[in-house]
């Protein structure tokens, strides 16, 4: 059976929805043509953290490359003015850090980036809490440094996701369920064949994440590879948990489920998605350098799953041939650069 549409978007994660939201809001016809039909990758699973100045969650102690801050910052104003409605859907919600520094030399470093990007402090602070009432859970033993810093976004990735998903039915967006085997072009239209159908565009986008190079093979060069994220959720019957994120050895925070998150690893196992007991004892490791009685919350769940990771940090959205264009490598930061994507792919198609 053949499908004909203006544009064939193949991946339902963040990114593909994006696109598809995007460009059905102008009035094209959009089909989108995944594997699963609830594919639960890390879209679904991220800790929804939208921070264009500190470093992914492990790698506390780093500040953002200069140009992944800048685009970072046009993703965080977009969320910053989102329509409250949208805002309470996806549960948006400005939560003060706490960051744990290894040293003083990594407060300037911030600073600096701060000053970088929002030099006139509209977004961000940070302050030195050597002069503030220090709480009694933080362990002081493994980082000689605090600092309080101000701006970071949270929302709920799965309930964003959802939000994307609404909007594309509304718009008409048409979803189907099919393996995609091989995209070719002939007299520069994409000829797409999958397990199920066969399909036919104007354009083609692929937006399959860590399976973006198995898909285009050698017509695509840049190296999107899986990086696998383990997430530690405990539970907090008694309500005990700080209100602050915790950022440092890994980021901690209390969300609205009223679960305490620690995130994440960051593993280089090919496509292996086994949850292990390995990372869950690094996660609260991690965790306790920073809280003293992180330990003493029951344990409540463990998720991974696989970021398509691109060796610089800034997502791969351009186009590679007269008809096909590529959306992936979003890594820790699929979820905050999602915003951005749509428009992207648009500028692109009329470039």
């Amino acid at each position: 059976m053949k499908i004909a549409s203006e544009n064939i978007i193949i991946g339902s994660g963040i990114f593909g929805l994006s696109i598809a939201a995007h460009l059905s809001n102008l009035g094209q016809k959009v089909t989108v043509v995944d594997k699963s039909e609830n594919p639960n990758e890390a879209s679904s699973n991220a800790l929804g953290r939208i921070d264009p100045i500190l470093g992914g969650s492990g790698h506390g102690h780093e500040t953002k490359p200069l140009p992944v801050a800048k685009k970072s910052l046009d993703a965080y104003k977009k969320f910053l003015n989102l329509d409250d409605e949208t805002k309470k859907e996806i549960e948006f919600e400005i939560r003060p850090t706490i960051h744990f520094l290894e040293d003083d030399s990594q407060f300037k470093m911030i600073e600096d980036l701060i000053h970088q990007i929002d030099s006139e402090r509209n977004f961000f602070s940070i302050q030195n809490m050597a002069s503030i009432e220090i709480e009694k859970f933080i362990n002081l033993s493994y980082f000689p440094s605090l600092s309080l810093f101000n701006g970071t976004i949270f929302i709920n990735s799965k309930k964003y996701k959802t939000y994307l998903e609404n909007k594309c039915k509304k718009n008409g967006v048409r979803f189907i369920k099919d393996e995609i085997i091989d995209i070719h072009e002939i007299d520069n239209a994409p000829k797409i064949s999958g397990k199920y159908y066969s399909f036919e565009s104007e354009k083609v986008i692929v937006a399959s994440g860590p399976w973006t190079n198995k898909l285009l093979g050698n017509t695509f060069k840049t190296d999107v590879y899986p990086s696998k994220g383990q997430i530690v959720k405990l539970r907090d019957p008694e309500n005990k948990f700080t209100d602050l994120h915790l950022h440092g050895s890994c980021s901690v925070i209390k969300k609205k489920d009223d679960l305490i998150w620690i995130a994440a690893t960051s593993e280089e196992k090919g496509f292996d998605k086994t949850i292990t007991n390995q990372a869950k004892d690094f996660l609260i490791d991690s965790a306790k350098k920073m809280h003293n009685d992180i330990d003493q919350f029951p344990f409540h769940s463990q998720t991974a799953c696989l970021r398509p990771q691109v060796e610089d940090d800034l997502p791969i959205i351009q186009k590679i041939s007269n008809s096909v264009y590529v959306a992936s490598g979003g890594g820790g930061w699929g979820i905050m650069m999602s915003i951005l994507v749509g428009e992207i792919i648009e500028n692109e198609i009329n470039s």
